[in-house]
């Protein structure tokens, strides 16, 4: 299937800037100023709503009385027949929910798209951090565009799937594969031109009007009403059952709807292969129900692809463009994940590893990705320049100062040299402060600041073991 981005489909990039940006610099427009402020003087409402609810609980107020001595009896009200009651008795049973389709024999694996992780990787080179590597799989997981779902067969007893190639849809029948592409990418296989007919003779009481998208449907008793409403009903309903869509039809008797239908019907669609073998003749077809027909018989074969190994597909697999039990275990699969992205990260962590970015773990065992694994830099061993250690100076004992507050400090410990001026004070100081963390003696985490990587504790020695 290809997945190339079309003018649809918003980018695969994350911008990791923004999204590891505080929330409340996150907020921009009137509406998050509108927020705050009300956020900020909410306590000073509060006492006139408690004041509103004790003036609704004094006597003047017009509440029901309670039952009690001489108070009206609510049951004999309902035995009298009160409205409210009557409602209550009236009010239909809820229906029950639909049972959700299922696809047995298949497990769906979720994979990060790999121009998006291409992405990631340019940006952890260019901003020279940290990231936790289970935050960023979250934020694949935020749009579907970012993933790609893989389905592999579980068993040897995985029924097939059918997917056709025009679009990369996936099926659990062939027939299903036949109706999407009828319906949905007609003008993919057959050119339509519309000829001008008779409209119908004779006389009709009514026409049906689809309830949910107004589309009149003709009347009951005419030949091709069945035929537009399977139609109409595989095109845009789908998702729903077929008996459902139908209880939703209406029937309409105004003559404004009848001529209406009438002079739809003046208007005939006739289709026509796009692809004619050179000494075969053009075949007509009268309607659509030929045109399935046609492609059953003549394109299924090498336009729709059986599958019984594994498939790839986008995230992104819009209502209409899969079977119902084929979104339904796509959608179980990353909801698992958004409450645990284990496989996920993994995933992502083996695909930034094989572009060079280094995986480690840091406070408490989270997992990082970043250009460089932290390593500690014995400057008793390892003498450096004076501008590197007053650095690694000022980092170790302001580990937990802000950013901001670092750089402003690390700034500060840099002279500007006799007729030099500020700008080169700055350049030298991020010159040096890249090769530290390049080199992976300092670590600027996203979440939390810049960090000298403190000397390792040494390894306890394990006991000797016991002769026996």
């Amino acid at each position: 299937m290809n997945h190339e981005p079309s003018a649809e489909t918003p980018s695969l990039d994350i911008d990791l800037a923004q999204s590891f940006l505080p929330a409340w610099a996150k907020e921009s427009g009137p509406s998050a100023k509108l927020a705050r402020m009300t956020e900020r003087f909410g306590k000073e409402d509060r006492p006139e709503r408690s004041d509103r609810r004790r003036d609704d609980r004094s006597p003047r107020s017009h509440r029901p009385p309670s039952r009690g001595p001489g108070g009206p009896d609510r049951r004999g009200d309902r035995r009298s027949g009160n409205r409210r009651d009557d409602r209550s008795r009236d009010r239909r049973p809820e229906r029950e929910p639909r049972p959700e389709p299922v696809l047995h024999g298949w497990d769906v694996r979720v994979l990060p798209e790999p121009r998006g992780v291409e992405g990631l990787a340019r940006q952890i080179r260019t901003t020279v951090k940290a990231y936790p590597l289970f935050e960023l799989a979250m934020l694949v997981l935020e749009k579907p565009e970012r993933y790609l779902l893989e389905f592999k067969p579980a068993n040897d007893s995985a029924p097939s799937l059918f997917q056709l190639v025009a679009d990369g849809s996936l099926w659990t029948s062939q027939a299903e594969a036949v109706t999407h592409a009828v319906t949905r990418l007609l003008e993919t296989f057959y050119r339509r031109e519309s000829v001008t007919v008779e409209p119908p003779k004779g006389s009709y009481a009514c026409v049906a009007r689809c309830g949910m998208s107004d589309v009149l449907l003709g009347p009951p008793n005419h030949h091709d009403y069945s035929e537009k409403v399977r139609k109409l009903h595989a095109a845009r309903f789908s998702r729903i059952p077929f008996e459902e869509y139908k209880s939703r039809i209406r029937m309409v008797k105004d003559e404004e709807s009848i001529q209406k239908w009438r002079e739809e019907q003046s208007v005939k669609d006739e289709f026509y292969p796009l692809e004619t073998p050179a000494d075969a003749e053009l075949v007509k077809l009268a309607n659509l129900a030929a045109v399935e027909r046609h492609f059953r018989d003549n394109l299924a074969a090498t336009a729709i692809v059986k599958l019984a190994d594994r498939v790839t597909v986008s995230g992104r697999i819009p209502q209409g463009t899969a079977s119902p039990a084929i979104r339904q275990l796509a959608r179980r699969a990353v909801e698992e994940l958004r409450r645990f992205p284990l496989n996920l990260a993994h995933g992502l962590g083996q695909e930034l590893s094989a572009r060079g970015i280094q995986i480690f773990k840091a406070h408490e065992n989270i997992t990082y990705v970043s250009i460089a694994r932290p390593r500690y830099l014995d400057r008793q061993a390892s003498p450096v320049a004076e501008g590197l250690s007053g650095i690694l100076d000022y980092l170790e004992d302001h580990a937990k100062t802000p950013r901001a507050e670092q750089w402003r400090a690390i700034l500060d410990l840099r002279p500007i040299p006799e007729g030099g001026t500020e700008a080169e004070r700055e350049s030298a100081v991020l010159r040096d402060l890249s090769l530290l963390l390049h080199e992976g003696y300092v670590v600027d985490y996203a979440r939390r600041g810049l960090e000298a990587v403190r000397r390792p504790k040494p390894r306890p020695e394990k006991a000797p073991a016991a002769k026996v």
